[in-house]
Parts: C-alpha cells; sequence; structure tokens
C-alpha cells in the first residue's frame, strides 16, 4: 500500500519541499524564496572549450566574467537586458565627416557596445546631412564591409551629399 501526501496524484517531488512537476512536464515550485540558476565564467558555458554538455535554445545562466544574466536563443548565447534605459554607453552621437559631392558611404559605425554593434535595421538610427532628416532606404541603407573600406556597418548614401555638409548619425536606440 502507497500512502499520498498530496491530494492530486499527477504531482510528483523532484527534491526538496515545493518543487514539483505535473503529467504535462510543467515545474511547480511552491515558493516565496529565490531560485539560484547556474553561474561560471564565459569559458564553462555549455558547449565551450571542455564543457561536456551541449548548448540548446532555453538554457539560462548567470555569466561570471560579464556580472550578467544571460540565455542561450537562437543558437547564441545573449546577454539578457531589461527595459530600464541602458546609460552604458546609451546614445551614441557620430559625426562621420562632410560630404564632398563625390563619397556616398560614411562609417564605420561605433556604437560603443560590443554585444550590439551594429543596429538592427536602417529605420533604428537617425542620420542628417547638416540638419536634414535622411529618409532610410529612401536616401540611405546600411552596407557591411563594402570593398576597400575598413571591416565595419557603413551608411551608404544613395546619392552623394553635398561638400561641407556634415553627416551626422544618432544610434544606439534599439538597445
Amino acid at each position: 500500500m502507497r500512502l499520498l501526501k498530496a491530494q492530486n496524484t499527477n504531482l510528483r517531488n523532484i527534491y526538496g519541499d515545493g518543487v514539483k512537476y505535473d503529467i504535462n512536464g510543467q515545474i511547480i515550485m511552491d515558493s516565496s524564496n529565490a531560485v539560484l540558476v547556474p553561474k561560471g565564467p564565459t569559458t564553462e558555458r555549455p558547449g565551450e572549450s571542455g564543457v561536456l554538455t551541449n548548448s540548446v535554445n532555453g538554457h539560462v545562466r548567470y555569466n561570471t566574467t560579464t556580472n550578467q544574466l544571460e540565455a542561450y536563443q537562437n543558437g547564441a548565447w545573449r546577454e539578457l537586458r531589461f527595459k530600464e534605459p541602458n546609460q552604458d554607453p546609451g546614445i551614441t552621437v557620430q559625426t562621420l565627416g562632410p560630404g564632398d559631392a563625390f563619397e556616398t558611404k560614411f562609417g564605420p559605425l561605433a556604437s560603443g557596445d560590443a554585444e550590439y554593434p551594429v543596429p538592427a535595421a536602417a529605420q533604428n538610427i537617425l542620420v542628417f546631412v547638416e540638419n536634414v532628416y535622411q529618409v532610410p532606404t529612401t536616401n540611405y541603407v546600411l552596407e557591411q564591409d563594402p570593398a576597400g573600406y575598413a571591416a565595419g556597418w557603413y551608411i551608404s548614401f544613395l546619392s552623394a551629399p553635398d561638400l561641407g555638409k556634415d553627416i551626422t548619425v544618432l544610434h544606439n536606440f534599439d538597445k
């Protein structure tokens, strides 16, 4: 004869008080305390050199190298970001120099953020020639590593800006 400790026979005890899972594989934590997630340096992430476990989409851990909570998403480790404004590096204002009525590529863009070095799309930045706003995909596009230029992301105008007109870019809005 088996002694039942809970009224619902679908709950199974994993370990300790308050941690159970149901027949659907849902984990239930009955506690007002906290959960301690796995932690370690970048070199000890699952799938990194010497670590036997492979990374799987959905893994979550605390990275002691970067002091950030991170998750494995879409085949890569990514820092979890929150909705509060990111003060470091914040909005970046970058002057890319004056136009010469010939050159169409200006850059490279330098966001100051190693995790997100380039905007996700041309619509996520503000580009001005002198004080005139430029419309994304109408006046310019983003171009990666154009031939003959240093590596990086560039503003590529569809027609060259006028002589002496400064090119200013504001970015990091999508961080």
